[in-house]
């Protein structure tokens, strides 16, 4: 799919550890930014003293601040995406010809609002698909890099 976002602009929004984009992005001394939880990971399993996974450089900080700039612009490209998903002609409701904006969770599927609210779906919950995608964006974020604090250590020992 093409996107408004160029893939440069991506790149330097996503950690370099879980390769995903940045959720609670922190920028250490060096400059590069990682997810809060993937340098946490990193570093417990590193030996000391801590250094930035991408250059090496030596770190001595421990209180991380969110990078709240970077965590905008994340959420900005994040929405952009979701709305330019949600334009493709794949996610136009095949029965009433708008826009897939709702999702249902107890199927897990897009719905238009006419959709949302007919027979099969009324008694469901509903949310917006931009606050479905966000949660699972999260959710799956925090999950790998969970799953990468595992791997982190093997690769380290």
């Amino acid at each position: 799919m093409d996107s408004e976002i160029p893939e440069a602009f991506e790149k330097d929004l996503t950690c370099l550890v879980c390769l995903n984009f940045l959720l609670d992005p922190v920028t250490i001394g060096c400059g590069h930014s990682f997810c809060r939880s993937c340098l946490c990971l990193f570093w417990e399993q590193a030996e000391v003293p801590a250094s930035c996974p991408v250059c090496r450089q030596r770190s001595e900080q421990t209180n991380f601040k969110t990078n709240f700039l970077l965590k905008n612009l994340v959420s900005t490209v994040r929405k952009a995406n979701l709305r330019q998903f949600l334009k493709c002609e794949e996610q136009l409701c095949g029965t009433h010809k708008q826009t897939k904006t709702i999702f249902c969770e107890a199927d897990k599927s897009l719905l238009c609002l006419v959709c949302s609210q007919g027979q099969e779906h009324k008694t469901h919950r509903h949310c917006p698909a931009e606050e479905a995608a966000e949660e699972s964006w999260v959710s799956d974020a925090s999950e790998t890099c969970r799953k990468l604090g595992g791997g982190t250590a093997k690769r380290l020992k």
